[in-house]
């Protein structure tokens, strides 16, 4: 059926191998010629191997095809590493890929970034054409996920889906926040991701944040910076001093820049591994330090300790970059503003002062307004002109509107705060040895350039914000920015002009909720919580609340965000994460079955989805639940491009090869989109339609109030007047959008395709590309040189690195500043171990999972590492099949005893489809969620709802227990 339908032939295919085959049975075998041999001298007495050769020359030649044909392309499925790839072919077929490896060397002294790459993508080739690809557009027929399909033509398809959006739309008890229409991580490019964006946009559909509901939102670094990506390329860690890798594991999950890491250490850097398990980067590191899961926040507060009591911190960068010297009201423990001590003249006045904060200034023994906060008129961070030199340390008393209030320093409440972390008391929870704490605190204090880089695993526990916000301020204490180093989250680089693809210039807004606020609330979560987590385990990890009143604001917090009701504009703490419940729901490219907790998301999801549209090439799980399934094409068939993360400085060009075979009936995102855009505008002017085709919305998304589903085609491509009176770029392809992205970026100047093709399949970025610092054209970038040597002001409230949050729910959760915080995972016997899930070295989460060239190269199956000494007592064998559970549910999997795991532990590598296990049961059955209130506080500061502040799900919060099963 799935060869029926595909423009490429079966007789293709073996016409390819019957080539391949005959050019091995005409040289005949080695051994079968000759038998064994006996070799004394390689260079002379090694037989004639002409033949051998001359069989591989062919085979390269015949899959390499024509140079003229050959393409490029990436893999935009999340993977962070966007390489560039050449894309041979023979006859329309594409047979193999190569690294491109033609990124020029920006110095001399510094490696290069070729040749990039990794063993999932140089295999795309034949991932394009697995059983599991989506060939055409297909209706269900049977129940959802039954696995019962009709084939449908792309007008029927796009028809159908134009009509389920229409009737959302226009049903005045529903509207456009009843529809969901949302691209996923497997679409992560500057240009073809446009086409989901730009069609959610004009409608008014609801988007939820990725990287909150995927656990991969940087939230402490937005705290400490008003931005999350922070950091640099990865040519930066060559001349380290100290590089640091906190829950990560380069040499598996940054397999294209690792060797910058491993060539630093040759070049005389120290690689210090922080990981639970001992993974194949904690091999090669100079340290390794195993601590025990969840435990990251207090080995930083702990180290934050020594440098406290050894003053290895610099007073001077702290006075200047950080909010350290400013002054704390002890009376209520809230940040000495403005407002408190002047009255001010009307709302907007008022507004200003709660923005502008005092420290004590030792020149004259007075409170001074500090320059550079968000409220002051002064917007540099240069101290001396103003003749301040603020005390770090002291208390005194100052004059309010309401009497005298003593205050102290923010530094002051850090060191209160950090004093019961010390390495002697932190050992029991944390596994570190106190000589090891002082160790690693040296080595982050001392050295001239330091980098720790986080992994995305921190975030994954649930007081994982805490955790990357006590790392952030060991940076901010050491003095760590620009080129001495510092946070390494994930850097981006800026891009402007990019909105005029997804974007509508102000005319349609985008409708954000919360991404792991709504996918707790999709999945009932809060049934799951109050059946999982007990009293004890919620006051353990919120500061002795009970589970009780944690429940109750909760409760309050979600039904305040539902649908937008919370005041967005609010300064004073009291403002929510909006969530939307559709009913309507076209997601592209998102694997969310998978990704969630387990099957009872999805059975909640489902019943209250109406209508489930689903876009990828290839059949995943969120797939088999679809009503209506699209097939897109792949990363070799497109035109498109890629930046983001900034690890190197390059943007990377897919372009199909020349006279390409179709896959099946596979269409590009921009086509698709205009293809239903134009369905729903002909739906729109049907003559019983025509009255409803304006759809009321807020102005607070549409800015005529309204949205014209009767002109939808036109405003989608471009081609509507406005649009045209404007010289937008016309749309509705995936060329078109690329050569718009190139003409709108002023980062691309002067590339073109025809350029970056020549290249090697790239362009170089220019200095204009530097977000927070300069992008030399001969150095590695770091972020963060223009606040140190402009004195520019950070994108926070105060214009500094933060280290004190008064939000309300922080000061009632004791984490006004820097603290240790347990996790809420359930202590005890019962459930003993803790599932870590960190990334694959065999897939790019689920994609390539199917590949059975590297499902031969792991166990082909589903499995878990158990720690060696832990198997043995549960009588358990490697290769035997074992039952992980806890009271939420239970999975299967293969046991892989290794003595790498921790004994506390199962180590798992995430990617799995719930469909590849036994029982149809991922490993996401046993996996709680939660909402920790520290990421659902919102409104204060430089910390309301957005891109940069939304909040994590969590991961790694289940306590099980396994067994042997015989199954």
């Amino acid at each position: 059926m799935m060869q029926e339908a595909q423009n490429i032939k079966r007789r293709d295919f073996l016409k390819f191998s019957g080539v391949t085959a005959a050019l091995v049975a005409s040289q005949g075998s080695l051994f079968a010629k000759t038998g064994v041999i006996k070799v004394e001298n390689g260079k002379e007495d090694y037989p004639n191997t002409t033949y051998t050769e001359e069989m591989y020359r062919n085979e390269f030649d015949f899959t390499r095809g024509k140079k003229e044909d050959t393409g490029f392309a990436y893999h935009c499925v999340n993977c962070q590493g966007n390489c560039a790839w050449e894309v041979w072919s023979h006859n329309g077929i594409v047979t193999r890929e190569n690294q491109s490896a033609r990124y020029p060397s920006i110095n001399a002294k510094i490696p290069d970034f070729n040749p990039r790459g990794c063993n999932k993508g140089v295999q795309h080739s034949q991932i394009m054409y697995e059983k599991d690809r989506i060939l055409y557009p297909m209706k269900r027929v049977g129940e959802r996920g039954e696995g019962k399909w009709k084939r449908i033509s792309w007008d029927e398809a796009a028809t159908e889906v134009a009509e389920k959006i229409f009737d959302v739309m226009t049903d005045p008890n529903r509207g456009p926040d009843k529809l969901m229409v949302h691209a996923g991580t497997g679409l992560l490019t500057e240009g073809r991701r446009g086409a989901p964006l730009r069609f959610s946009t004009q409608l008014g559909a609801v988007r939820i944040y990725p990287a909150s509901y995927l656990g991969d939102m940087f939230s402490g670094a937005a705290i400490a910076y008003g931005e999350g990506n922070v950091g640099g390329t990865y040519d930066f860690m060559y001349n380290v001093d100290t590089s640091i890798f906190w829950g990560g594991n380069p040499s598996v999950s940054r397999i294209p820049d690792a060797h910058f890491v491993w060539e630093g250490k040759y070049n005389g850097a120290k690689v210090i591994i922080i990981t639970p398990e001992f993974n194949a980067s904690a091999k090669s590191a100079d340290l390794w330090i195993p601590i025990k899961p969840g435990s990251d926040n207090i080995l930083a507060m702990s180290v934050i300790n020594v440098i406290l009591n050894e003053k290895l911190y610099k007073p001077g960068f702290m006075k200047i970059f950080t909010d350290l010297p400013f002054l704390v009201r002890l009376d209520n423990q809230k940040l000495l503003r403005r407002s408190d001590v002047e009255h001010a003249k009307n709302a907007e006045e008022e507004e200003k002062f709660e923005e502008e904060f005092y420290a004590m200034n030792a020149k004259t023994g007075k409170p001074v307004l500090m320059p550079g906060t968000e409220g002051s008129e002064h917007k540099t961070l240069r101290l001396e002109e103003f003749g301040i030199d603020p005390e770090l340390e002291g208390v005194w008393t100052v004059k309010t509107k309401d009497g005298d209030v003593k205050v102290t320093t923010v530094f002051e409440m850090l060191k209160k705060s950090s004093a019961e972390f010390t390495p002697e008391k932190t050992q029991k929870i944390t596994g570190v040895h106190p000589d090891i704490v002082r160790e690693l605190a040296h080595d982050i204090a001392k050295p001239k350039v330091v980098t720790i880089t986080t992994g995305f695993s921190l975030n994954k526990y649930f007081n994982g914000m805490m955790t990357i916000w006590n790392i952030a301020s060991i940076c901010g204490l050491t003095g760590r920015m620009g080129p001495y180093g510092g946070l390494n989250t994930e850097n981006e680089f800026s891009l402007s002009g990019l909105g005029a693809l997804s974007g509508f210039s102000g005319k349609y807004k985008p409708r954000f909720g919360s991404g792991f606020v709504g996918e707790f609330v999709f999945g009932d979560g809060m049934k799951t919580f109050d059946q999982y987590f007990s009293d004890e385990d919620v006051r353990r990890a919120q500061n002795g609340m009970s589970k009780k009143d944690y429940m109750e604001i909760v409760q309050k917090l979600l039904k305040e965000g539902e649908n937008n009701k919370g005041n967005l504009e609010s300064h004073h703490g009291n403002v929510v994460k909006p969530w939307w419940q559709p009913d309507t729901a076209i997601i592209v490219a998102d694997s969310k079955f998978r990704r969630n907790k387990g099957s009872q998301y999805r059975e909640a999801f489902l019943k209250k989805t109406k209508f489930f549209c689903y876009v990828d090439f290839r059949m995943s799980e969120a797939a088999v639940y679809a009503d209506i399934l699209l097939p897109a094409k792949s990363h070799y068939e497109v035109y498109d491009l890629r930046t983001s993360p900034g690890y190197h400085r390059f943007t990377n060009l897919a372009q199909p090869i020349a006279n390409m075979k179709p896959v099946g009936e596979a269409m590009d995102e921009w086509s698709m989109f205009a293809l239903i855009a134009k369905k729903l505008e002909e739906v729109a002017n049907r003559p019983e339609n025509k009255a409803k085709a304006k759809v009321p919305d807020s102005k607070k998304y549409a800015r005529e109030g309204y949205r014209d589903l009767a002109n939808f085609y036109k405003e989608y491509t471009n081609t509507d007047e406005e649009s045209e009176a404007a010289a937008e770029p016309y749309l509705g392809t995936d060329k078109l959008a690329v050569q718009a992205a190139l003409e709108k970026c002023e980062q691309y100047e002067p590339w073109t395709m025809e350029k970056m093709y020549k290249a090697g399949g790239f362009l170089q970025l220019n200095e204009k590309a530097g977000k927070m610092s300069p992008l030399y054209a001969d150095r590695p970038y770091f972020t963060f040189e223009n606040h140190l040597y402009k004195f520019e002001r950070m994108e926070t409230v105060s214009g500094r690195q933060t280290f004190y949050v008064d939000h309300p729910m922080f000061i009632k959760l004791g984490a006004a500043t820097n603290t240790g915080m347990e996790g809420i995972r359930p202590q005890g016997e019962k459930y003993p171990f803790v599932l870590m899930t960190p990334h694959a070295r065999w897939s790019i989460h689920s994609n390539y999972k199917q590949s059975r060239i590297l499902q031969r190269l792991q166990r082909g199956v589903p499995y878990v590492q158990v720690n060696r000494l832990v198997a043995e007592k549960k009588g358990i064998k490697d290769g035997d099949t074992i039952r992980i559970f806890n009271s939420l549910g239970e999975f299967y999997a293969m046991a892989k005893v290794s003595s790498s795991c921790p004994p506390d532990g199962l180590v798992m590598e995430h990617g799995w489809e719930p469909y590849m296990y036994k029982f149809k049961k991922g490993h996401n059955e046993v996996v709680p969620t939660a909402l920790n209130l520290l990421e659902m506080a919102d409104g204060w500061g430089h910390l309301k709802f957005g891109g940069l502040w939304d909040g994590n799900q969590y991961a790694y919060d289940g306590a099980i227990d396994f067994e042997k099963a015989n199954v």
